[in-house]
């Protein structure tokens, strides 16, 4: 039987990031979305890891929520998720669907991996479409093997006053594992 592991089993990795997991890069860059600062990024699994959601129960679900729940349906892993900020895409109908799944497409082909296997976020101002030609350059600059989980973490603020973050490990088998958060939000 294996071992239940217990909040004291678990270690706090100082300077710890979203990329400190082996095989997990991220980037965040600047398309134009917000005036100066970054707001477009991504997080990249060289493999395919297993994933899973939570989603709002609120009846007003932005359209990346569907193309999410799209790209899980299929094999409930993942290998991106790509993220804007400054446009939430939500309340934008037929449109914002499109243009959501065009974001994950425009990321799947980037990365060279299957669109199924990308998951999409934004953030932002709700009722805005997306600019796409924006979005779209932004996909194109994002570095996901040499970036840093810095500018991803800028790139997913909005009214956030702090960048929220934690990476522990814990010992299961003899093997070190490493688990990484982020998160937003002023709340």
């Amino acid at each position: 039987m294996e071992k239940v592991l217990e909040k004291e089993d678990w270690i706090t990795v100082e300077n710890g990031t979203i990329a400190t997991p082996l095989g997990f890069f991220a980037d965040g860059k600047h398309c134009g979305l917000k005036r100066k600062r970054k707001d477009i990024g991504i997080i990249f699994s060289e493999t395919p890891a297993e994933a899973a959601a939570v989603y709002t129960m609120n009846q007003m679900q932005a359209a990346p929520i569907f193309i999410t729940k799209d790209s899980l349906a299929v094999n409930q892993t993942l290998q991106a998720i790509v993220v804007n900020s400054g446009v939430a895409n939500a309340c934008t109908g037929k449109r914002g669907l499109e243009d959501g799944f065009a974001m994950r497409a425009l990321a799947a082909k980037h990365l060279d991996i299957a669109e199924t296997d990308v998951a999409v976020a934004s953030t932002g101002v709700i009722g805005d479409y997306l600019p796409m030609e924006k979005v779209a350059t932004g996909i194109a600059s994002l570095d996901a093997k040499s970036g840093t989980s810095a500018d991803f973490h800028e790139a997913i603020l909005t009214t956030d006053t702090v960048q929220k973050e934690l990476t522990l490990q814990a010992e299961i088998g003899g093997k070190t594992i490493t688990i990484s958060g982020v998160a937003k939000g002023s709340g």
